[in-house]
């Protein structure tokens, strides 16, 4: 007998893109059923890096407390050439957009804590031990077919299924939905130790050395990763053996006393899927694009897929919003994919040089570059891609078009009305909201406005400027919201992701969020 399931929206796959996207459809309000192959989440860690944009989702999520304890947030990072000179160094610490840049952290402790907040919801199921053999689709849902680990089959419908279900996504192949770009040739040995010598030692490092590329980074509770990178003709086999991995820590600490939690040896690939839809089956995650590791971009990348595609699917499934919007998931998200993966091979084409000549020219630019602060700064930047979206569901001209269309807002500290001072998004329900940067929305739009902020579900909230007096509102005590608005209008329609949708004065309000619900309810 086939057991028969029953949601909203199936996604399959329990890592770290699933379970935000569950724990974000939990958030909505969104019947959500994952299905996950394996008996728990992984014991083993992988990624390493979270950024600025994922600590938001958290926030969003309600578990950014959580997870950051047992995250470093912000560090130094430095490149060192062949003869150990410091040939480029960045802090990578607070971001106009959150608490930090980048943080690291330990994967299993993190799923976990994604996990635990899935059943925080009662309309979130997770089930382990369910493999998805099968997917299909008709004009009404979508349907995933297998069988448990005991080989009782059952078959589960939804509206929608997301597969984020890694690399040889069956939902993918299921689409024959092609990938493009390339593999890396150069194969890496990856270790993950626990090491009580080095937790006071560099955050991250990365030896730009030809004769052996490398890199290291600390996480909490004395956990490293360390990466090295194997040359033509050496094979995983020998670079797997305790005795040779000994030999490349023995310079840094004494491996007597490592613990050694993981170790693999893989090529990094640097691929993106054709097209990100098909009808009512979608893919995000290592399912969708694939890129190297030097910018810790990938984990990251597959949770951003989750943020942007799960309000959107929860505005449709409630009947707020028109189908198509679905179609800008792949137009918002692929080409800031492509932008990440350049970045990646970018900052890999510093690390990897084994021609000595090659490596002499970058260690030449990469010293004069780093000795000016100007210089320092642009190519720091050189390495971060801004939350900017160059197509999608944002009013681009027009009333409500403005500079800062598909522009995610920055996220300053603020000061509430008893004098509490934290992030922005922490005092920020979730869903749509009408910012008003130094103007109240309820007073500061009119009726017809105000009707249709309330079509969208729109809340309104208002933050003072920095010398306005305490006690009645929000308040912008660093005075980088009034900085970021410039002279665009006060009023600032933010999507739930904090993207920018539009921005407006009283007098056009009206007219701007027309034209948004145009592109959005039509």
């Amino acid at each position: 007998m086939t057991h028969q399931l029953e949601a909203d929206i199936i996604i399959k796959g329990a890592g770290p893109v699933g379970l935000s996207m569950a724990n974000l459809l939990g958030v909505y309000g969104i019947r959500t059923l994952v299905l996950e192959q394996n008996p728990t989440t992984v014991e083993e860690p992988r990624a390493i890096g979270l950024d600025v944009e994922i600590g938001r989702a958290l926030q969003t999520m309600g578990l950014e407390e959580i997870a950051s304890a047992d995250m470093m947030q912000g560090f130094h990072l430095d490149y060192l050439n062949a003869n150990g000179r410091t040939i480029m160094d960045v802090e990578v610490g607070e971001s106009p957009y959150g608490k930090a840049q980048m943080s690291s952290f330990i994967q299993p402790i993190f799923e976990q804590q994604l996990l635990s907040g899935t059943e925080r919801f009662d309309h979130v199921n997770v089930l382990f031990n369910h493999k998805v053999e099968e997917v299909s689709q008709t004009e009404s849902h979508a349907t995933a077919r297998g069988r448990t680990k005991d080989g009782e089959a059952f078959e589960a419908r939804a509206q929608y299924l997301v597969g984020c279900g890694g690399g040889r996504s069956l939902v993918r192949r299921s689409s024959n939905i092609q990938m493009e770009g390339f593999s890396n040739p150069e194969a890496w040995l990856v270790i993950d130790t626990i090491d009580p010598q080095l937790d006071d030692w560099v955050d991250c490092r990365f030896f730009c050395d030809p004769a052996r590329p490398a890199m290291t980074m600390k996480k909490k509770q004395k956990h490293r990763r360390w990466e090295w990178m194997l040359h033509e003709g050496e094979t995983e086999e020998e670079f797997l053996n305790p005795d040779r991995i000994n030999e490349l820590l023995a310079p840094h600490t004494d491996p007597s006393q490592v613990t050694m939690l993981r170790k693999c040896v893989y090529n990094f690939n640097s691929i993106v899927a054709e097209q990100y839809r098909d009808g009512r089956l979608f893919i995000a995650g290592d399912a969708a694009h694939m890129m190297p590791p030097f910018a810790g971009q990938g984990m990251n990348s597959g949770i951003r897929d989750a943020v942007n595609l799960s309000w959107k699917l929860a505005s449709v499934v409630k009947g707020d919003a028109n189908t198509a919007i679905l179609d800008t998931y792949q137009s918002e998200r692929r080409d800031h994919v492509v932008k990440l993966t350049k970045v990646a091979n970018r900052l890999g084409a510093i690390i990897m040089p084994t021609s000595k000549v090659k490596a002499w020219l970058r260690d030449v630019v990469l010293t004069v570059a780093n000795s000016f602060e100007f210089s320092r700064e642009a190519l720091r930047r050189s390495f971060f891609v801004v939350p900017q979206l160059d197509d999608g569901l944002f009013v681009w001209e027009g009333a409500g078009a403005s500079p800062h269309s598909g522009e995610m807002i920055v996220q300053p500290k603020v000061e509430d009305a008893t004098g509490r001072q934290a992030y922005m998004d922490e005092f920020l329900p979730e869903g749509f909201i009408v910012l008003g940067i130094g103007a109240d929305p309820e007073t500061g739009l009119s009726e017809e406005a105000k009707a249709l902020c309330a079509e969208l579900g729109a809340a309104f909230v208002w933050v003072a400027p920095k010398d306005a007096p305490s006690g009645s509102t929000l308040k912008d005590i660093t005075g980088a919201l009034t900085q970021w608005k410039g002279t665009c209008p006060p009023f600032v329609l933010l999507r739930p992701d904090r993207f920018t949708a539009a921005m407006f004065n009283r007098e056009d309000a009206a007219e701007a969020l027309k034209n948004f619900q145009a592109i959005y309810a039509s």
